[in-house]
């Protein structure tokens, strides 16, 4: 019932923001419909304090049309709280432009510029809707057309590079060197494996999953901040953002493997276990917590065995709990087996 209002809650949301959308885009229309010959562009607007509340339903506070008239701009639009129609004459001369770029996730993925006027300050972007990617160069070609003085910075003239920075250069170290550390660990390095059994308990307990979520938020959270204090815009440290906690999820396991096998205070060793045909073991023990083992892949050699019959399987147990299968010790019986069986048909 809960999960049906929430998604209830979110449709009825993200109608909102669609018909929210369509309303400020049929004023915006309005706006320049008796425009005809005139230089203008379309633009969303806001004023400083808006980007510094602590949550905005869409990115900017207005939307409007920036007309250049010679000497002097012409600002129109509509405030989005109230659909209020305001315009504004600034003349050329008394203001102070600026490239903001792409600083924060407040931005919605767009890059902005402001004017300081004697009025007041404005915020504006190009309004290239849905297509937030060419917003960049739009920004760019209204400053070189209305201010074609002003000198702006790197990132307004070209994309920014990963490869210049060391902040996302070490994003994206950190990124394919955990994930090649994972992949190596597990298939070609490590000799413990953890149980079928044991990994559905981790994956599908839902302590897991709450304490994934908070983690994976406050690190994600923490990896963006540090991008973006480093000149990283915020698209880009968004993505990296992903990357890295995606890595640390991909890995975690891995990780978390290895640091119980270094912790471990004794090596590997024998648990008692009953067969319990087909390809199944049961554990002698329940209360020590030993996962079932199930073996489709060598039934086979089970089969050599009587149902109930005692067999030992080499574990190691850490201060982490996790049960690794040491295949340097379970796996030579098997071997033996089958290369006495020759090769399969």
């Amino acid at each position: 019932m809960l999960v049906s209002i929430a998604y209830l809650v979110v449709l009825v949301w993200i109608l909102y923001l669609v018909w929210s959308q369509r309303v400020m885009k049929r004023l915006q229309n309005e706006l320049a419909a008796d425009l005809k010959g005139v230089r203008f562009w379309r633009v969303n607007l806001a004023r400083p304090a808006f980007f510094k509340r602590w949550f905005n339903v869409l990115p900017f506070e207005a939307k409007g049309i920036l007309i250049e008239e010679g000497s002097q701009l012409r600002v129109r639009g509509y405030w989005r709280s109230n659909r209020k129609r305001f315009e504004s004459v600034l003349r050329k001369a008394e203001c102070q432009p600026s490239w903001l770029g792409n600083r924060s996730i407040k931005s919605g993925n767009m890059y902005w510029g402001q004017l300081r006027t004697p009025k007041g300050d404005l915020l504006f972007s190009a309004d290239t809707g849905a297509y937030a990617l060419p917003s960049r160069e739009s920004l760019k070609d209204i400053f070189s057309s209305i201010f074609p003085e002003l000198e702006l910075p790197e990132d307004a003239i070209q994309d920014f590079a990963l490869e210049k920075n060391s902040r996302s250069i070490a994003a994206m170290v950190f990124f394919f060197g955990l994930l090649a550390y994972a992949v190596i660990d597990s298939f070609f390095v490590s000799r413990y494996e953890l149980t079928d059994q044991q990994l559905f308990r981790i994956l599908f307990h839902p302590g897991v999953w709450i304490g994934s979520a908070v983690v994976g938020s406050v690190m994600a959270i923490g990896a963006y901040r540090w991008m973006l204090s480093g000149h990283v815009p915020s698209r880009e440290s968004l993505v990296l953002s992903f990357f890295v906690i995606s890595a640390i999820g991909f890995s975690a396991l891995p990780l978390a493997k290895r640091v119980d096998q270094v912790l471990a205070a004794e090596p590997s060793k024998n648990y008692a276990y009953r067969v319990n045909l087909p390809a199944r073991l049961e554990p002698a023990d329940e209360a020590l917590g030993l996962p079932r083992l199930r073996f489709p892949k060598s039934r086979e050699y089970w089969d050599q065995f009587k149902d109930g019959q005692p067999y030992s399987i080499p574990f190691l147990r850490g201060p982490l709990g996790l049960w690794q299968l040491d295949h340097e010790k379970f796996d030579p019986p098997l071997i033996a087996f089958f290369e006495k069986q020759g090769p399969r048909k």
